[in-house]
């Protein structure tokens, strides 16, 4: 039986100096007790779906709706302060990221923790908050073992959801065996594919459907080519757009019946969906888009979908406006929205857990104290909150 490889998890402890604690403005009322949530997420790179000026103007404006009900959460008050949690060069950093917790737990005693959305940071992070038993609310940390984390809320798409779904799919057209993963892991990333084809290779491999995983490195196409051939047609990729197409036209060029195969792209955040124009993942301009074009008549492309409701559409307008005020950062990928929207949700699922466990409780004279972190936690699973 084939056995997933897992990567090392090895928490670094550097040291260095903590980073400052931001917070934001207008986020508490006089007189009342103030509680405390903490942010852990990149400060400046903006290519994560969930850095900070993506996802702050999210959480302001939740921040406000909680604070102005006044039958929510009466007599507290939420605050939010903030750590980043990038390395010097801008990458999402499994070590910077559990020491701002750590930071974080030991100069507010948060009563929940926002994010990291990284994995590896994420599951630093996770282990802290387990320790702690301070509920942890992401709408990242998309692997596979993150359900092992008992204090771990995901509001955002997982990819335990994206293998579920490739299961459903299998049983629907009675595809049993010789299942294809396809990834690239680029050294120095967040292993986006790697995670991606993990939840796949987990759900299928339960569900006794044989999979043939193949790391896309150095690639020899037409060895490739036949490596998929031998061992499956059904395929699942997850990689450069550009990796996949070359992928396609060596088949092509190599007289392969496509007929035979399906293949679904896995898109992560909609790369490239939404150029202006129409939507053409073979078009380069070149002379191989003819055998591109007849090449991804077998292809479907999985990615987001962004829910057209006029709630969803006011979100992501107002998100738009919001971050261009408070960060001076214009939004022009509205896929990666979707994830903004998830945290917005996760600090509302908060609010109401709260809300919930207070009232079932009788507290005495003097400040609230927090309640216990897996109540909250509990409450706050398996329950669907219709965000805005």
């Amino acid at each position: 039986m084939l056995s997933w490889p897992r990567p090392s998890l090895q928490l670094l402890l550097l040291l260095i100096q903590p980073a400052a604690s931001s917070l934001l403005p207008g986020n508490a009322t006089d007189g009342v007790q103030e509680v405390i949530v903490a942010a852990i997420l990149p400060q400046t790179n903006t290519s994560y779906a969930w850095a900070w000026p993506r996802v702050g103007p999210a959480l302001q404006a939740a921040l406000d709706r909680i604070n102005s009900d006044p039958w929510l959460l009466p007599g507290l008050s939420l605050r939010l302060v903030y750590r980043n949690s990038e390395d010097r060069d801008g990458l999402c950093s499994h070590s910077m990221a559990p020491l701002a917790a750590v930071d974080l737990h030991m100069d507010h005693e948060p009563w929940v923790f926002l994010g990291p959305g990284c994995t590896y940071s994420s599951s630093h992070v996770a282990r802290f908050t387990a320790h702690w038993d301070v509920p942890m609310v992401t709408a990242g940390a998309q692997a596979w073992g993150f359900w092992e984390h008992g204090t771990v809320t995901n509001t955002g798409p997982t990819h335990k959801k994206l293998g579920q779904f490739a299961a459903r799919v299998q049983d629907a057209f009675g595809w049993r065996h010789r299942a294809v993963l396809l990834y690239t892991r680029d050294t120095g990333d967040d292993g986006p594919c790697f995670f991606a084809a993990e939840g796949l290779y987990n759900v299928l491999l339960d569900r006794n459907v044989s999979t043939y995983h193949h790391q896309l490195h150095d690639v020899d196409y037409r060895a490739l080519v036949q490596d998929i051939r031998d061992n499956g047609r059904v395929v699942y990729a997850c990689c450069s757009r550009d990796v996949f197409r070359t992928l396609l036209v060596q088949f092509w060029r190599d007289g392969v019946d496509l007929k035979d195969y399906v293949f679904f792209f896995i898109n992560l955040f909609a790369d490239g969906l939404e150029d202006r124009g129409p939507v053409r993942p073979w078009f380069r301009g070149d002379s191989e888009d003819r055998a591109a074009r007849l090449a991804f008549r077998s292809v479907k492309v999985l990615t987001y979908y962004q829910p057209p409701t006029p709630q969803y559409l006011q979100f992501t307008e107002d998100l738009k406006r919001n971050a261009k005020k408070m960060f001076n950062f214009t939004i022009t990928d509205s896929v990666y929205n979707m994830i903004a929207g998830g945290f917005y949700d996760g600090l509302m699922m908060f609010s109401q857990a709260l809300n919930e466990t207070l009232s079932q409780q009788r507290p005495g004279p003097g400040p609230v104290p927090r309640p216990r972190g897996d109540t909250l936690t509990h409450k706050m699973w398996n329950r669907i909150f219709p965000g805005e």
